[in-house]
């Protein structure tokens, strides 16, 4: 009898060290069998603050001389969270900090908005405004960026004070407004870094897709497939990777251009499970081709970076 329950026990001892992996790996292919509804979904009244930091380079060369063009954005901001009574995500958009420096050719623009109230240029006062604006976003649950207002109606009540200014200078404000802060700042960051979300529940190592246009002079659109890598700690993990064409005709400087682009995109982001909010992204993209401008072919490489980190 003793002998019996003496091989029982080893039996049973042998069999638990048998069945221990095969558990493990069992509790691991149900891990991975999860389904995961990531989507935005931030409680109302809760707020997110942000440091974004964007660059941009345009090479180009005309004949024998070679121009390079920069500029580079830093920014904090603040979203406040709403909810309308369609589902949708109202974010109400406060800058504290807004610091732009570009370079074009051989001319360098360094504005700031802490130093608005001593400034004479026109888009450094603006600047100033952005912290006191009403600007809001309406984000559906997907990402998508469904309007945002308040922008151009800061930019007129602005201008309005300039009624001794001509066509020329109302039109010079208005562009470099645009393009180093509507399009920049806001519409271009917000699509990016907020439209990464599938339109169905995945499991880790499900691939989405995603196409954009792009706010840009050269009318870039851009085919994206994002990855859900891992989870953990309550946080998603998504790299994402895709194609970028352009138009075969833009709009640049105020003219038609016929523009043969192509280019490549890359990004990684982390996003709170629970609210779908980002806590980092990183986003780049190299574009490269050719613009034919007056019967003569062009050569741009574009390069562009955005990191937004949560505070």
């Amino acid at each position: 009898m003793n002998k019996f329950l003496f091989l029982a026990f080893l039996l049973a001892g042998a069999c638990s060290c048998k069945l221990q992996p095969n558990s493990d790996r069992l509790a691991g292919e149900y891990a991975g069998a999860r389904t995961f509804q990531l989507r935005l979904n931030p409680p109302a009244g809760s707020n997110y603050s942000y440091d974004i930091t964007s660059r941009s380079e345009y090479k180009f060369e005309a004949g024998d001389k070679k121009i390079d063009n920069r500029s580079k954005v830093d920014a904090s901001v603040v979203y406040l969270i709403d909810k309308d009574s369609t589902g949708n995500f109202v974010f109400r958009i406060r800058y504290d900090k807004v610091h732009i420096y570009s370079k074009n050719g051989d001319a360098e623009s360094d504005l700031d908005a802490a130093n608005a109230s001593n400034s004479v240029d026109p888009v450094e006062q603006l600047l100033g405004s952005l912290r006191d604006a009403n600007i809001v976003a309406t984000l559906g649950p997907t990402g998508e960026v469904k309007s945002v207002s308040g922008f151009r109606e800061m930019y007129d009540r602005f201008m309005a004070q300039f009624r001794t200014a001509n066509a020329y200078q109302i039109a010079t404000v208005k562009q470099r407004w645009e393009s180093t802060v509507g399009n920049e700042l806001i519409h271009k960051n917000m699509d990016q870094l907020f439209r990464i979300f599938p339109d169905s529940a995945v499991h880790i190592g499900d691939k989405w897709h995603l196409n954009s246009k792009q706010k840009s002079e050269f009318g870039l659109n851009t085919a994206m497939s994002f990855t859900l890598t891992d989870i953990r700690d309550q946080t998603a993990f998504i790299e994402s990777e895709g194609t970028i064409t352009s138009d075969s005709v833009s709009k640049y400087m105020g003219n038609d251009v016929a523009t043969d682009l192509k280019g490549e995109q890359k990004g990684e982001f982390q996003v709170e499970t629970r609210t779908g909010m980002l806590v980092s992204a990183r986003v780049t993209a190299t574009v490269k081709g050719t613009l034919q401008v007056m019967d003569r072919e062009i050569p741009l490489t574009i390069e562009t970076s955005l990191k937004m980190d949560r505070r």
